[in-house]
Protein backbone atom coordinates (compact mmCIF):
# COMPACT_ATOMS: atom_id res chain seq x y z
CA UNK A 1 0.00 0.00 0.00
CA UNK A 2 2.87 2.05 0.56
CA UNK A 3 4.33 1.56 -2.75
CA UNK A 4 1.20 2.51 -4.38
CA UNK A 5 0.95 5.42 -2.66
CA UNK A 6 4.36 6.82 -3.79
CA UNK A 7 3.93 5.85 -6.70
CA UNK A 8 0.46 7.57 -7.04
CA UNK A 9 2.37 10.93 -5.31
CA UNK A 10 5.07 10.23 -8.14
CA UNK A 11 2.49 10.44 -10.90
CA UNK A 12 0.51 13.48 -9.48
CA UNK A 13 3.39 15.57 -9.25
CA UNK A 14 4.59 14.67 -12.47
CA UNK A 15 1.41 15.49 -14.10
CA UNK A 16 1.41 18.75 -11.79
CA UNK A 17 4.91 19.67 -12.72
CA UNK A 18 4.73 19.23 -16.71
CA UNK A 19 0.81 21.30 -16.72
CA UNK A 20 2.85 23.96 -14.83
CA UNK A 21 5.44 24.00 -17.61
CA UNK A 22 3.22 23.59 -20.50
CA UNK A 23 1.16 26.83 -18.41
CA UNK A 24 4.34 28.86 -18.46
CA UNK A 25 5.05 28.47 -22.10
CA UNK A 26 1.90 28.47 -23.39
CA UNK A 27 2.30 30.77 -26.76
CA UNK A 28 1.69 30.33 -30.34
CA UNK A 29 4.68 29.96 -32.68
CA UNK A 30 4.89 33.05 -35.15
CA UNK A 31 7.55 34.35 -37.17
CA UNK A 32 7.76 38.24 -38.90
CA UNK A 33 9.66 41.36 -38.58
CA UNK A 34 8.36 43.52 -35.05
CA UNK A 35 9.77 47.47 -35.96
CA UNK A 36 9.81 49.13 -32.95
CA UNK A 37 8.31 52.60 -32.83
CA UNK A 38 10.53 53.70 -29.32
CA UNK A 39 12.22 52.11 -26.71
CA UNK A 40 10.53 49.96 -24.44
CA UNK A 41 11.37 47.16 -21.92
CA UNK A 42 12.61 43.54 -23.36
CA UNK A 43 11.04 41.05 -21.03
CA UNK A 44 12.11 37.81 -19.75
CA UNK A 45 8.95 37.41 -18.56
CA UNK A 46 6.12 39.67 -19.62
CA UNK A 47 3.78 38.26 -15.97
CA UNK A 48 6.95 38.61 -14.01
CA UNK A 49 7.99 41.87 -15.85
CA UNK A 50 11.99 40.87 -15.26
CA UNK A 51 14.28 41.96 -17.22
CA UNK A 52 17.83 40.68 -15.91
CA UNK A 53 20.30 43.37 -18.40
CA UNK A 54 17.48 46.17 -18.82
CA UNK A 55 17.27 45.19 -21.79
CA UNK A 56 15.87 48.21 -24.15
CA UNK A 57 14.39 48.01 -27.83
CA UNK A 58 15.90 50.49 -30.08
CA UNK A 59 13.69 53.07 -31.86
CA UNK A 60 13.00 51.70 -35.52
CA UNK A 61 14.53 48.59 -35.23
CA UNK A 62 13.29 45.56 -37.12
CA UNK A 63 13.68 42.40 -35.03
CA UNK A 64 12.86 38.96 -35.51
CA UNK A 65 9.67 37.66 -34.38
CA UNK A 66 9.07 34.13 -32.41
CA UNK A 67 5.84 34.41 -31.10
CA UNK A 68 2.54 35.66 -29.59
CA UNK A 69 1.60 34.87 -26.31
CA UNK A 70 -2.26 34.40 -27.74
CA UNK A 71 -4.79 35.05 -30.74
CA UNK A 72 -6.01 38.33 -29.44
CA UNK A 73 -2.07 38.95 -28.27
CA UNK A 74 -1.02 41.93 -26.57
CA UNK A 75 2.62 40.75 -26.44
CA UNK A 76 5.58 39.94 -28.86
CA UNK A 77 7.85 37.36 -28.57
CA UNK A 78 11.33 38.39 -30.31
CA UNK A 79 14.53 37.92 -30.47
CA UNK A 80 17.50 40.38 -29.54
CA UNK A 81 21.50 38.85 -30.37
CA UNK A 82 22.72 41.18 -27.70
CA UNK A 83 20.63 40.50 -24.57
CA UNK A 84 21.16 37.48 -22.24
CA UNK A 85 18.91 35.46 -22.40
CA UNK A 86 18.21 36.54 -26.25
CA UNK A 87 14.13 35.89 -26.63
CA UNK A 88 12.28 38.59 -25.08
CA UNK A 89 8.29 39.21 -25.06
CA UNK A 90 7.18 43.23 -25.64
CA UNK A 91 4.50 44.58 -25.30
CA UNK A 92 2.61 45.18 -28.83
CA UNK A 93 1.95 48.85 -28.88
CA UNK A 94 5.49 49.21 -28.72
CA UNK A 95 6.23 48.44 -32.44
CA UNK A 96 4.43 47.45 -35.37
CA UNK A 97 4.29 43.68 -36.11
CA UNK A 98 4.79 42.35 -39.96
CA UNK A 99 3.89 38.91 -39.70
CA UNK A 100 5.08 35.57 -42.61
CA UNK A 101 1.84 34.76 -43.90
CA UNK A 102 2.83 31.22 -45.01
CA UNK A 103 3.83 30.94 -41.33
CA UNK A 104 0.47 31.53 -40.29
CA UNK A 105 -0.73 29.30 -42.26
CA UNK A 106 1.10 26.43 -41.26
CA UNK A 107 -0.44 26.68 -37.70
CA UNK A 108 -3.07 24.23 -38.09
CA UNK A 109 -5.39 25.57 -35.60
CA UNK A 110 -8.77 27.77 -36.08
CA UNK A 111 -6.55 30.32 -34.06
CA UNK A 112 -3.94 30.79 -36.48
CA UNK A 113 -7.09 30.75 -39.56
CA UNK A 114 -8.37 33.75 -37.16
CA UNK A 115 -5.19 35.43 -36.51
CA UNK A 116 -4.19 35.41 -40.35
CA UNK A 117 -7.74 36.52 -41.53
CA UNK A 118 -7.69 39.63 -38.85
CA UNK A 119 -4.27 40.55 -39.54
CA UNK A 120 -4.84 40.79 -43.28
CA UNK A 121 -8.18 42.31 -43.16
CA UNK A 122 -6.80 45.25 -40.89
CA UNK A 123 -3.33 45.98 -43.09
CA UNK A 124 -6.12 46.60 -45.52
CA UNK A 125 -7.81 49.61 -43.82
CA UNK A 126 -4.45 50.26 -41.78
CA UNK A 127 -3.65 53.63 -43.64
CA UNK A 128 -7.05 54.71 -44.54
CA UNK A 129 -7.18 58.78 -44.00
CA UNK A 130 -9.72 59.74 -41.63
CA UNK A 131 -10.61 56.03 -40.68
CA UNK A 132 -9.34 56.35 -37.40
CA UNK A 133 -11.52 56.09 -33.56
CA UNK A 134 -9.29 57.60 -30.84
CA UNK A 135 -6.24 59.61 -30.39
CA UNK A 136 -3.10 59.15 -29.00
CA UNK A 137 -1.42 62.34 -27.35
CA UNK A 138 2.22 61.48 -26.62
CA UNK A 139 3.82 64.48 -24.42
CA UNK A 140 7.40 63.66 -23.83
CA UNK A 141 9.61 64.41 -20.17
CA UNK A 142 12.30 66.41 -22.52
CA UNK A 143 14.98 66.08 -19.70
CA UNK A 144 14.32 62.14 -19.00
CA UNK A 145 14.50 61.82 -22.67
CA UNK A 146 17.38 63.36 -23.37
CA UNK A 147 19.65 61.70 -20.80
CA UNK A 148 18.64 58.54 -21.09
CA UNK A 149 17.10 57.54 -23.98
CA UNK A 150 19.99 56.02 -26.32
CA UNK A 151 18.02 58.06 -29.70
CA UNK A 152 19.45 57.70 -33.40
CA UNK A 153 21.24 60.19 -34.92
CA UNK A 154 21.76 64.05 -34.02
CA UNK A 155 18.70 65.50 -31.60
CA UNK A 156 20.17 69.34 -31.46
CA UNK A 157 17.25 70.07 -28.73
CA UNK A 158 18.92 67.02 -26.46
CA UNK A 159 22.51 68.90 -27.05
CA UNK A 160 21.44 71.81 -26.03
CA UNK A 161 19.96 70.67 -22.96
CA UNK A 162 23.01 68.66 -21.42
CA UNK A 163 24.91 71.36 -22.55
CA UNK A 164 23.23 73.57 -20.21
CA UNK A 165 22.29 76.24 -23.13
CA UNK A 166 18.61 75.37 -23.44
CA UNK A 167 16.06 74.79 -19.93
CA UNK A 168 13.12 72.94 -20.01
CA UNK A 169 10.73 72.88 -17.51
CA UNK A 170 7.57 72.03 -19.30
CA UNK A 171 6.25 68.70 -20.78
CA UNK A 172 6.56 68.46 -24.68
CA UNK A 173 4.86 67.63 -28.01
CA UNK A 174 5.89 64.17 -29.27
CA UNK A 175 2.71 63.65 -31.04
CA UNK A 176 -0.82 63.50 -31.39
CA UNK A 177 -1.58 60.54 -32.99
CA UNK A 178 -4.91 59.35 -34.63
CA UNK A 179 -5.69 55.84 -33.21
CA UNK A 180 -7.09 52.90 -34.81
CA UNK A 181 -8.16 49.92 -32.57
CA UNK A 182 -8.31 47.11 -34.68
CA UNK A 183 -4.83 48.03 -36.36
CA UNK A 184 -2.45 49.23 -33.52
CA UNK A 185 0.79 51.01 -33.81
CA UNK A 186 0.18 50.06 -38.13
CA UNK A 187 -2.13 52.82 -38.63
CA UNK A 188 -0.63 55.67 -39.97
CA UNK A 189 1.42 56.87 -43.36
CA UNK A 190 -1.86 57.62 -45.11
CA UNK A 191 -0.15 59.46 -47.65
CA UNK A 192 3.46 58.29 -48.17
CA UNK A 193 4.15 61.61 -50.37
CA UNK A 194 2.82 64.20 -47.94
CA UNK A 195 4.90 67.26 -47.04
CA UNK A 196 4.95 69.57 -44.03
CA UNK A 197 4.57 72.99 -45.02
CA UNK A 198 4.40 75.36 -41.77
CA UNK A 199 3.58 79.23 -41.30
CA UNK A 200 6.46 81.14 -39.44
CA UNK A 201 3.78 81.93 -36.95
CA UNK A 202 2.65 78.22 -36.33
CA UNK A 203 6.70 77.57 -35.74
CA UNK A 204 7.02 80.24 -33.51
CA UNK A 205 4.26 79.34 -31.61
CA UNK A 206 5.11 74.59 -31.44
CA UNK A 207 9.03 75.69 -30.73
CA UNK A 208 7.98 76.20 -26.94
CA UNK A 209 6.27 72.79 -26.79
CA UNK A 210 7.72 71.31 -29.47
CA UNK A 211 11.97 72.02 -29.15
CA UNK A 212 12.80 70.76 -32.14
CA UNK A 213 11.52 72.98 -34.41
CA UNK A 214 13.73 75.69 -32.66
CA UNK A 215 16.38 73.83 -34.61
CA UNK A 216 14.81 72.28 -37.67
CA UNK A 217 12.12 70.78 -39.26
CA UNK A 218 12.45 66.76 -39.31
CA UNK A 219 10.75 65.32 -36.61
CA UNK A 220 7.88 67.75 -37.14
CA UNK A 221 8.41 66.31 -40.62
CA UNK A 222 8.72 62.72 -39.69
CA UNK A 223 5.28 63.03 -37.50
CA UNK A 224 3.34 64.95 -39.99
CA UNK A 225 3.92 62.17 -42.58
CA UNK A 226 3.42 59.23 -40.43
CA UNK A 227 0.76 60.27 -37.99
CA UNK A 228 -0.47 63.82 -39.23
CA UNK A 229 -2.00 63.45 -42.60
CA UNK A 230 -4.45 60.57 -41.46
CA UNK A 231 -7.12 63.25 -39.92
CA UNK A 232 -8.39 66.23 -41.39
CA UNK A 233 -6.48 68.99 -40.53
CA UNK A 234 -4.48 70.82 -42.49
CA UNK A 235 -0.56 70.86 -40.61
CA UNK A 236 -1.09 74.47 -39.39
CA UNK A 237 -4.18 73.46 -37.12
CA UNK A 238 -2.68 70.43 -36.79
CA UNK A 239 -0.22 71.14 -34.77
CA UNK A 240 -1.54 74.32 -33.07
CA UNK A 241 -4.12 72.05 -31.76
CA UNK A 242 -1.37 69.83 -30.80
CA UNK A 243 0.04 72.62 -28.96
CA UNK A 244 -2.65 73.48 -26.98
CA UNK A 245 -3.41 70.24 -25.82
CA UNK A 246 0.33 69.73 -24.06
CA UNK A 247 -0.30 73.57 -22.72
CA UNK A 248 -3.18 71.87 -21.15
CA UNK A 249 -2.07 68.79 -19.93
CA UNK A 250 1.22 70.84 -18.50
CA UNK A 251 -1.08 73.18 -16.49
CA UNK A 252 -2.86 70.25 -15.14
CA UNK A 253 -2.38 68.01 -12.03
CA UNK A 254 0.16 65.83 -14.90
CA UNK A 255 2.52 68.73 -15.35
CA UNK A 256 2.21 69.94 -11.75
CA UNK A 257 3.15 66.92 -9.83
CA UNK A 258 6.58 66.09 -12.45
CA UNK A 259 7.16 69.76 -11.54
CA UNK A 260 6.80 69.53 -8.07
CA UNK A 261 9.02 66.24 -8.31
CA UNK A 262 12.15 67.59 -10.54
CA UNK A 263 15.20 65.36 -9.71
CA UNK A 264 13.65 63.12 -7.35
CA UNK A 265 12.60 59.43 -6.80
CA UNK A 266 9.11 59.10 -7.07
CA UNK A 267 6.37 56.14 -6.48
CA UNK A 268 4.31 55.65 -9.97
CA UNK A 269 1.39 54.62 -6.90
CA UNK A 270 2.13 58.32 -5.61
CA UNK A 271 1.42 59.69 -9.04
CA UNK A 272 -1.57 57.84 -9.83
CA UNK A 273 -3.34 58.38 -6.75
CA UNK A 274 -2.36 61.84 -6.85
CA UNK A 275 -3.98 62.12 -10.63
CA UNK A 276 -7.38 60.25 -9.39
CA UNK A 277 -8.00 62.62 -6.63
CA UNK A 278 -8.26 65.26 -9.76
CA UNK A 279 -9.48 63.37 -12.22
CA UNK A 280 -11.30 60.31 -11.08
CA UNK A 281 -10.02 56.87 -11.49
CA UNK A 282 -12.27 56.43 -15.29
CA UNK A 283 -10.07 59.39 -16.64
CA UNK A 284 -6.84 58.00 -15.20
CA UNK A 285 -7.52 55.10 -16.64
CA UNK A 286 -6.52 56.72 -19.94
CA UNK A 287 -3.59 57.39 -19.17
CA UNK A 288 0.24 55.52 -18.95
CA UNK A 289 4.01 56.45 -18.02
CA UNK A 290 6.46 55.23 -20.43
CA UNK A 291 9.93 55.15 -18.72
CA UNK A 292 14.01 54.71 -19.81
CA UNK A 293 15.27 51.44 -18.22
CA UNK A 294 12.03 51.20 -16.42
CA UNK A 295 12.99 54.18 -13.91
CA UNK A 296 13.39 57.57 -15.60
CA UNK A 297 10.53 59.21 -16.70
CA UNK A 298 10.47 60.08 -20.41
CA UNK A 299 7.22 60.25 -21.87
CA UNK A 300 3.37 60.56 -20.68
CA UNK A 301 0.60 59.31 -23.29
CA UNK A 302 -3.02 59.99 -22.65
CA UNK A 303 -5.92 58.68 -24.62
CA UNK A 304 -8.53 60.90 -25.77
CA UNK A 305 -11.67 60.25 -28.01
CA UNK A 306 -11.62 60.89 -32.15
CA UNK A 307 -14.13 64.17 -32.17
CA UNK A 308 -12.33 65.91 -29.45
CA UNK A 309 -13.25 69.31 -28.23
CA UNK A 310 -9.95 71.45 -27.15
CA UNK A 311 -11.61 74.12 -24.92
CA UNK A 312 -13.07 70.85 -22.69
CA UNK A 313 -11.26 70.50 -19.77
CA UNK A 314 -9.00 67.75 -19.78
CA UNK A 315 -10.91 64.94 -17.15
CA UNK A 316 -13.55 65.04 -20.40
CA UNK A 317 -10.82 65.21 -22.58
CA UNK A 318 -9.55 61.52 -21.12
CA UNK A 319 -12.97 60.15 -20.40
CA UNK A 320 -13.78 60.89 -24.07
CA UNK A 321 -10.91 58.44 -25.47
CA UNK A 322 -10.70 54.50 -24.79
CA UNK A 323 -8.74 52.92 -21.87
CA UNK A 324 -5.22 51.84 -22.61
CA UNK A 325 -2.76 49.87 -20.91
CA UNK A 326 -1.96 50.22 -17.28
CA UNK A 327 -0.91 53.57 -16.00
CA UNK A 328 2.75 52.68 -14.99
CA UNK A 329 3.30 51.50 -18.62
CA UNK A 330 6.70 49.80 -18.70
CA UNK A 331 7.66 52.09 -15.75
CA UNK A 332 8.72 50.64 -12.27
CA UNK A 333 7.48 50.78 -8.59
CA UNK A 334 10.14 53.51 -8.06
CA UNK A 335 10.41 56.01 -10.59
CA UNK A 336 13.22 59.46 -11.22
CA UNK A 337 12.43 62.28 -12.74
CA UNK A 338 15.35 64.28 -14.21
CA UNK A 339 16.63 67.53 -13.94
CA UNK A 340 17.93 69.22 -17.25
CA UNK A 341 21.08 69.63 -18.05
CA UNK A 342 21.94 66.59 -15.27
Amino acid sequence: MVRLNSLLVTVIVGNIISLSSFAANASIHSSGNFTSNGQCEAYQSFRKQTNPDNTQLVNNKQYAIKAINKKDFDWVQILIPNASPAMRWVSKSCGTTQFNSDDLTKSSTSTSTSTSTSLKTSSKSCDTRNDFDSYVLALTWQPGFCEHVNYKGNKPECTAINDGKLNITNLTLHGLWPNKASCGTKYGYCDRYARLDLSASTIKDIAPWMPNFYYQTKFGEYEWKKHGVCQNLDANDYFLTATKLVEKVDASAIGQFIKANIGNNVSTASFKKNLISHFGANAVDRISLACSQGKYLNEVRLNIGKSFNVNNNLQELLESGPKGRPFYGNCHKKIHIEAAGK
